[in-house]
């Protein structure tokens, strides 16, 4: 039996770029994700002064040139009840309220809760996987 391999030099250097390559296109889905992801939570985020939807944002998990993992940050402090719900209640308006949609000075009641990070994720995480095969196939191919 005899077996011959031919373009062993450009297996080898296929072999040693795929790794690189594979980080490099699983790092732009990734990105694309998050942004995806972001872009979904702001659109779905209740709107009264607008302070909500202009919170959320994109932080690397480290600072440096390559980032290659995001965290989603909100950073209104009532997001976490928008999104969790809270124990219907009413409260008072103070003078220095700040809202398009109520008066200060008044008293209201509130029961009504809008969730808009968890339904983004859910949404872009149905087709995650398909996006996943997309950019490993993209690294493979042979150029």
């Amino acid at each position: 039996m005899r077996i011959q391999i031919h373009n062993v030099k450009e297996i080898e250097t296929f072999m040693i770029t795929l790794p690189k390559k594979l980080d490099i296109e699983l790092t732009k889905n990734n990105t694309r994700f998050m942004e995806r992801v972001r872009a979904g939570a702001r659109a779905r985020a209740p709107v009264d002064t607008g302070s909500l939807k202009e919170s959320i944002k994109l932080e690397p998990m480290k600072k440096g040139k390559n980032v290659k993992k995001w965290k989603l940050v909100v950073g209104s402090p009532y997001g976490l009840f928008q999104e969790e719900g809270f124990t219907p209640h009413r409260f008072y308006a103070g003078g220095a309220f700040n809202s398009s949609k109520m008066a200060p000075g008044q008293s209201y009641f509130v029961s009504k809760w809008t969730p808009f990070v968890k339904p983004a994720l859910e949404n872009e995480l149905r087709t995650f996987g398909k996006k996943i095969d997309k950019s490993i196939r993209r690294a493979i191919k042979w150029e």
